[in-house]
């Protein structure tokens, strides 16, 4: 799955040649950032697999459309250095989405940068509230020029922050019909429940085997009940399961 990010560093253009040259910071190391209900901090060494793999990256507006510049053609460039990933892009001054990029670049319209990432790996706290991404897969993802990022801090004036309501849910899948896939405001959605029913999901599964441990009951997802018990005995078990744990509270409080 493709995650966005954005970076909140000042773009620049270079107009001393025939070639208009961007350059900016698609990414900026140990600098946490929200994202909603956890911190996220990008590691130092998150870029150092996939840049050594020479990944095929697009320079994209809005990550969407035609690509500006590519890592393949040469035309676009990407370092990590010591305050993150530096982005530098060769233009071609007469493609028609170049022109209509520059002008607003040179006036301050268009100051902020997006990635498109896999994550390889990653690390939580164990309270779930920080997360640091540790090793990044940029393959076939892209750097963007964005007007509305996707962290959903910087969205803080227009969307509330937190996790994403059923009814925000819905409508994005249902307008995934009739818009783009890579429509900014759909992605955002999706990837944000993504987030949060992942982060659930681990919450639940760790709680549920400390919980079978402590009650010293089968716990309900493990593997070998799984294999052993068929699918319709699952309401069964779950019943004697509450009355196991009904008869221990009954115990405890006589």
């Amino acid at each position: 799955m493709i995650e966005r990010r954005l970076a909140v560093n000042r773009l620049e253009v270079r107009d001393d040649s025939s070639a208009p040259t961007l350059t900016g910071y698609a990414s900026t190391f140990n600098e946490p950032y929200s994202m909603g209900w956890y911190t996220e901090t990008i590691a130092p060494s998150a870029f150092a697999r996939t840049l050594g793999r020479s990944p095929d990256v697009r320079l994209l507006i809005n990550h969407a459309g035609l690509p500006l510049a590519r890592t393949t053609s040469g035309t676009l460039t990407l370092d990590a250095d010591a305050r993150g990933l530096h982005v530098e892009a060769v233009l071609d001054p007469s493609d028609p989405d170049v022109q209509a990029l520059l002008p607003k670049m040179r006036r301050g319209d268009l100051t902020q940068m997006s990635f498109g990432f896999r994550t390889l790996e990653d690390e939580w706290s164990k309270d779930m509230k920080t997360r640091t991404m540790r090793s990044l897969d940029l393959d076939d993802g892209d750097v963007s020029v964005v007007a509305y990022p996707a962290n959903p801090n910087a969205h803080a004036q227009i969307r509330s922050v937190g996790a994403p309501t059923l009814d925000a849910i819905r409508s994005a899948f249902n307008t995934m019909d009739s818009r783009a896939a890579t429509d900014e405001d759909i992605v955002s959605v999706l990837t944000r429940a993504l987030a949060y029913f992942s982060a659930i999901d681990m919450i639940v599964d760790c709680a549920q085997e400390e919980l079978a441990e402590i009650l010293g009951i089968p716990n309900p997802d493990d593997d070998e009940s799984s294999e052993t018990e068929p699918v319709d005995d699952m309401p069964a078990r779950m019943a004697a399961i509450g009355l196991e744990l009904r008869r221990r509270r009954l115990a405890i409080a006589g």
